[in-house]
């Protein structure tokens, strides 16, 4: 049986990007410049030669209304995924990257505590489990088909560094925004290419 192959898809720039605010869980609308992103990905798709299948999304919106701009040039559904949202830091939420990483140490407990959450929020484990389960569960329920997935940049990230190199901490790379990858789960868990973003030159 043939694998699937997952088109994975970041969400278009919101204000929180721009600003270096972490909104994880929080529902942060897509920016002007996010809904043209959106619009250019989802050209970009439509004259793609192979045939895609399906669009799943994160229901967050800003995922989902990207989501919405490729599936409509495709005339397919969207079908949102709770596995799919982006990290969830609780109380940290809203917090400045800056204030993350220095006052609150966010990298280092996720470096050195798998199980370690803000309160309210989820530990590193309990994300890359989800997004790593949740990604499964779509490549086995559409085996030899071409799939549309569109997700967040840290939750991603963290699955792409599990799946492929056995350790959520062991990559520093995020997708752009509205970048694209292409992810084999079988038989290895393999990126056939990484945040291409050539369709987003001019925006």
């Amino acid at each position: 049986m043939n694998s699937a192959l997952l088109t994975i898809v970041r969400h278009g720039e919101t204000a929180a990007n721009t600003g270096g605010i972490w909104h994880g869980s929080t529902d942060t609308p897509l920016s002007e410049r996010g809904r043209a992103q959106a619009r250019a990905v989802g050209a970009h798709l439509v004259n793609v030669e192979d045939r895609f299948h399906h669009v799943y999304s994160s229901p967050l919106q800003r995922a989902r209304h990207t989501a919405e701009a490729i599936a409509s040039g495709l005339e397919l559904e969207v079908n949102l995924h709770e596995g799919l949202t982006e990290f969830d830091l609780g109380e940290w939420e809203g917090k400045t990257y800056r204030e993350l990483y220095t006052d609150y140490k966010l990298w280092h407990h996720m470096k050195t505590d798998p199980h370690f959450a803000p309160h309210g929020g989820e530990s590193p484990l309990q994300v890359v489990t989800r997004y790593v389960g949740a990604l499964r569960a779509i490549a086995s329920r559409h085996a030899g088909e071409r799939v549309i997935v569109v997700g967040h940049g840290g939750a991603l990230s963290m699955a792409f560094a599990e799946l492929t190199e056995g350790a959520y901490t062991s990559w520093g790379k995020v997708m752009e925004n509205c970048a694209l990858s292409d992810l084999r789960l079988e038989p290895t868990p393999t990126l056939d290419r990484f945040d291409f973003t050539d369709h987003l030159d001019g925006i």
